[in-house]
């Protein structure tokens, strides 16, 4: 009868133990919405690979339809790295749209090839198109969490 006992109170903790370790792992997608500042134009924004890593190179594809607002000559595309405090992690790059796009347009689709080099395990990517004059034409903005 003790051995029944014993059996029971094995097969209860194991049961447990196995109820208490996470079921699935947590994978760690990088999901861009628009900034807070008031994007005018939603910009769609994914990462590959995603998560992008702490240390190596990534790529960035950034499309969509400026609704208001046109790409001329001029405009930037500005991809910055922020801290959790809001701090610039590295130099902001700035590309010119033109340079790969036909202007004027409202239609864009870029692919940016980034290098990463000892970022935070948590930061987030703000990726920012600026009008020839320098105003806020879109931004997205995707938080990668470690």
């Amino acid at each position: 009868m003790k051995q029944n006992y014993i059996f029971v109170i094995v097969l209860l903790a194991t049961l447990s133990l196995i109820n208490a370790l996470p079921h699935q792992l947590q994978e760690r997608d990088v999901i861009f919405v628009p900034c807070h500042i008031g994007s005018l134009n939603p910009i769609k924004v994914t990462v590959q690979p995603d998560p992008p890593p702490v240390t190596g190179s990534f790529v960035l594809y950034i499309s969509g339809t400026l609704k208001v607002g046109t790409l001329s000559a001029g405009a930037t595309l500005d991809v910055r790295a922020i801290g959790d405090d809001g701090k610039l992690l590295d130099d902001p790059l700035v590309y010119d749209i033109c340079e790969s796009l036909t202007c004027p347009t409202k239609y864009f689709g870029l692919k940016v090839n980034l290098q990463s080099k000892n970022m935070l395990p948590t930061f987030s990517i703000v990726v920012q198109i600026l009008s020839s004059a320098g105003q806020s034409l879109g931004c997205s903005i995707g938080t990668v969490t470690g």
